[in-house]
């Protein structure tokens, strides 16, 4: 295997190898019993709006299949990166954009794993940087908490110090720069290494209430017997939150029907200046509420 010759950039890091996305070795790197890769962070953390903490282990532990499907949205994302890549190329030609470079395991930990999108090298001298390449249909004004996590393990993985986001966000063109933070990445570690040893030692992390827990419980059930499962207070508990959501369905629907009078054909709903609900319309329909998510 040869080593490429911007290897000696990340001091910190083993190369492994220039690797196709989704080809057999490029799942064998990542797939390796105990190892954890930039993109999975996120999920450990809590942070991923698509997987769980439960999901990612059952998947890592071989209860379930860890390969996700081809879609469209995920072609068009791998289609789309040589172009941003590009795009940020052509907005600064002070720097030497370098991509597909490859996939690398830390010197320091060896079952930590990245795969960055590119790295940039400064034509005056500057300290090297990552690239990371990003298309979604949500707009950002920030970079999302799942990505940062992503971001801080490359950096950590590689030794460098700084990663620059080039995305195309909800048809936006944009980029977002984030800095090596060592409390940060230390405390990242350390919940990562807690997970990595519940994979290994096959002992299941706590449960949440994600749809992606439910699906992956659903998927790890058995054929159904006709046959009766005593449950206990499991049962009690389940019928009594059952009981609760209807009660705060119920709730939740008058306090629409209420606000919807109040706002009085009025688009925007606020409490002390802060729009909290907005009323919508679509075509001749009736109007609908949308309600502000807190922090949103």
């Amino acid at each position: 295997m040869t080593t490429p010759d911007f290897a000696n950039l990340f001091t910190d890091a083993e190369f492994l190898g220039l690797f196709e996305a989704n080809s057999p070795e490029w799942h064998a790197a990542r797939n390796q019993p105990g190892v954890i890769s930039g993109s999975e962070v996120g999920t450990i953390l809590g942070l991923s709006p698509f997987t769980s903490p439960y999901t990612l282990w059952a998947q890592k532990t071989n209860r379930i299949d860890r390969e996700i499907p081809e879609n469209d949205a995920m072609l068009l994302g791998t289609f789309l990166e040589s172009g941003i890549r590009d795009m940020y190329a052509h907005k600064h030609p002070e720097v030497t954009v370098i991509g597909d470079v490859g996939s690398w395991r830390s010197n320091l930990t060896p079952w930590a794993n990245a795969n960055p999108d590119g790295v940039c090298i400064p034509a005056d001298g500057g300290e090297p940087y990552l690239l990371e390449i990003k298309h979604t249909s949500q707009f950002w004004d920030s970079i999302p908490e799942h990505y940062k996590a992503q971001a801080y393990w490359y950096l950590y993985v590689t030794g460098l110090q700084r990663m620059v986001f080039a995305v195309d966000a909800g048809g936006r063109y944009a980029e977002f720069e984030l800095l090596y933070d060592e409390f940060e990445v230390l405390a990242m570690l350390d919940r990562v290494t807690l997970f990595r040893n519940l994979i290994m030692t096959d002992v299941a992390p706590d449960w949440d209430g994600s749809d992606s827990t439910y699906e992956t419980a659903r998927k790890l059930s058995p054929g159904v017997e006709s046959r009766d499962e005593e449950l206990g207070d499991l049962g009690i508990h389940l019928v009594n939150a059952q009981t609760a959501f209807e009660s705060a369905e119920a709730h939740l629907r008058e306090m629409k029907s209420r606000t919807i009078e109040a706002l009085n054909g009025a688009k925007n709903g606020t409490v002390d200046g802060r729009v909290v609900v907005t009323l919508g319309q679509r075509g001749n329909n009736p109007p609908f509420l949308t309600i502000k998510k807190a922090g949103k």
